[in-house]
């Protein structure tokens, strides 16, 4: 069930009216229940563009962190492009309007077929490796970009399997050189969930050192980064200072090629993260071994994320179904999906010692990598979706 709503909460509006609107639409529409709010996504996009106007800079969604037409459909509305690695996540971004001047195709291993699709849309790649750029040359592209791998570039990145190393981009150059192509753009993955810039900063600036000595340079991709404080701990990340490191980096591209270079940045989960709950109903409270376990109607299978990343949780809270607060101490709760799968567990919280059957629990920061992973795994039904306008 996918359902539209109007959004008439305001700015002033308080976390327990929040939550009440939130316990309403789970009684509407049933759980377990993903609720995305547009306006917010609206305002982060303009939050990142305000960043990103100093230089020029054009904002671009990754779509495999949520692929739901109706989010694509606001980005597209707002000037944001596409950052793709599928061609069905091509067609995707295609479809709701963001054309191929607004869309780059980064991915490993690209099947000749798509190559030639790609060529013909007019969208631009940034190949994985020299063996790549030469097969996408070969079917008569006459420019290209490239990814470099983060962790050749210095500092503290692990290694990765992306990119070529920036060792080899002077061979990259000669084999673009041979068929009179050029090469045109360097695509950088900076790695993800980073919570200050200065943990990102010094890895773009020796990307756009090393992307400089490119002679028919045009743009730089930058990939990924921005964290989100899943924990809420009040963490948030500095878009000025990081906007200063940009405006630095644009203003050494420039001297360095003696031109202006387009930008495009794509923040990772952080465009959409926070524009999402999810909502789920307890079905189950037991004891066990002196610990206490709340069953939910919810499942990793549509809530995927705790069990591939455990080590950044979700904030959980109780909403309900009614307003007024329970009584009691806070316990420590592990709420557990609805399936016999050891695995099946969507958090730990502090919840009220009288919590029961009926209950609702709610999952902050849902709109990132959650619905674009979910999985037939486990046979849970897909949950209601519901978008705030």
């Amino acid at each position: 069930m996918e359902t539209e709503a109007m959004d008439t909460t305001s700015v002033a509006t308080t976390a327990r009216e929040h939550d009440v609107r939130l316990a309403a639409l789970a009684s509407e529409c049933g759980t377990p229940l993903y609720v995305y709010n547009l306006t917010l996504i609206r305002a982060r996009v303009l939050e990142l563009k305000r960043m990103l106007d100093p230089v020029g800079g054009q904002l671009f969604f990754a779509v495999v962190a949520n692929d739901r037409p109706e989010i694509l459909r606001v980005l597209a509305e707002m000037g944001v492009g596409a950052c793709v690695n599928s061609m069905p996540h091509l067609m995707l971004a295609h479809g709701v309007g963001i054309v191929s001047a607004d869309t780059q195709f980064t991915a490993t291993g690209i099947t000749l077929q798509d190559m030639r699709r790609l060529q013909e849309l007019k969208v631009r790649a940034n190949l994985d490796s020299l063996s790549q750029l030469e097969a996408w040359l070969d079917l008569g592209a006459t420019e290209a970009g490239i990814r470099l791998n983060a962790a050749s570039l210095g500092g503290s990145r692990s290694a990765d399997r992306l990119g070529i190393p920036a060792s080899e981009l002077p061979t990259a150059v000669s084999i673009a050189a041979r068929v009179n192509a050029r090469l045109t753009g360097v695509h950088v993955y900076l790695g993800t969930s980073f919570q200050s810039p200065e943990e990102m900063l010094p890895t773009l600036r020796r990307a756009v050192e090393v992307a400089a000595g490119l002679p028919s340079l045009s743009y730089v991709n930058i990939g990924g980064g921005i964290g989100v404080d899943y924990e809420h701990r009040g963490r948030r990340f500095n878009l000025s200072a990081f906007g200063d490191g940009l405006a630095d980096c644009a203003r050494f591209l420039s001297d360095r090629v003696g031109r202006p270079v387009d930008l495009v940045f794509e923040p990772g989960r952080a465009l959409v993260a926070e524009c999402a709950t999810f909502v789920t109903t307890v079905t189950d409270v037991k004891e066990l071994r002196g610990e206490r376990f709340v069953g939910v109607d919810g499942s990793i299978a549509v809530f995927p994320r705790p069990l591939v990343h455990p080590e950044s949780p979700h904030s959980i809270r109780w909403i309900g179904p009614t307003a007024s607060d329970r009584s009691g101490p806070l316990l420590r709760t592990s709420i557990v999906g609805r399936s016999s799968f050891s695995g099946d567990i969507l958090g730990v919280a502090q919840l009220p010692g009288d919590l029961r059957v009926g209950d609702l629990l709610a999952f902050d920061d849902a709109g990132a990598y959650l619905q674009s992973v979910a999985s037939r795994f486990l046979g849970q039904p897909e949950p209601s979706t519901v978008f705030l306008r």
